[in-house]
């Protein structure tokens, strides 16, 4: 198995800022292996911030990853993703339940590029696998757990929780990202 490059519910991850705090309450990944196509619905995006370093760190990343009008200081998905044959990347700011989501969209050419996500094709089965991670809370209605990997035929499809089981005392400095967005939002 391959070392997990990329976090599915870790935004950072995907954009290249290694320290980044900022994750998903839930991650919905559907990868469509005849068409390769990679989406990641990452909702009610939050970040633990415990002082005023912390929430100008969240705000800037934000900006950067969001705002145009950052120009050089941009942060755009990694250069991993430059081998892929496309990748987006969407902000949604859902003010009726003051949440953010992250969407992002990948189209990969080679499907050792799953590698990147811990994901590999397993070819005596015929099938794609990746190690289960307890704390990760993953669920889904595609895939097999057997061992300790997940595996997976002909879609790979599931959703993570790692938040749900988060200890008490970090739930004080738990905090959604919604008004940040609306304050750097271009």
């Amino acid at each position: 198995m391959e070392v997990i490059k990329i976090i599915f519910f870790a935004l950072g991850t995907f954009f290249g800022v290694d320290d980044s705090t900022i994750v998903a309450e839930e991650t919905a990944v559907h990868i469509n292996i005849t068409e390769q196509i990679i989406t990641v619905d990452q909702q009610d995006v939050f970040a633990l911030v415990s002082n005023e370093k912390d929430s100008l760190k969240i705000r800037n990343t934000l900006y950067r990853i969001g705002n145009a009008q950052a120009q050089e200081k941009r942060l755009t998905l990694k250069e991993k993703f430059d081998t892929y044959a496309w990748s987006t990347s969407e902000i949604v700011s859902r003010k009726e339940a003051k949440q953010l989501d992250i969407k992002l969209k990948f189209k990969y050419v080679t499907k050792e590029q799953l590698n990147d996500f811990g994901i590999d094709y397993v070819e005596k089965d015929s099938s794609y696998a990746m190690i289960n991670i307890p704390a990760w809370n993953l669920k889904t209605t595609t895939g097999t757990l057997r061992d300790n990997y997940w595996y997976f035929k002909d879609s790979i499809s599931f959703t993570l929780s790692p938040a749900k089981d988060m200890p008490k005392k970090y739930l004080p400095f738990k905090k959604g990202l919604y008004d940040y967005w609306e304050q750097v939002k271009p």
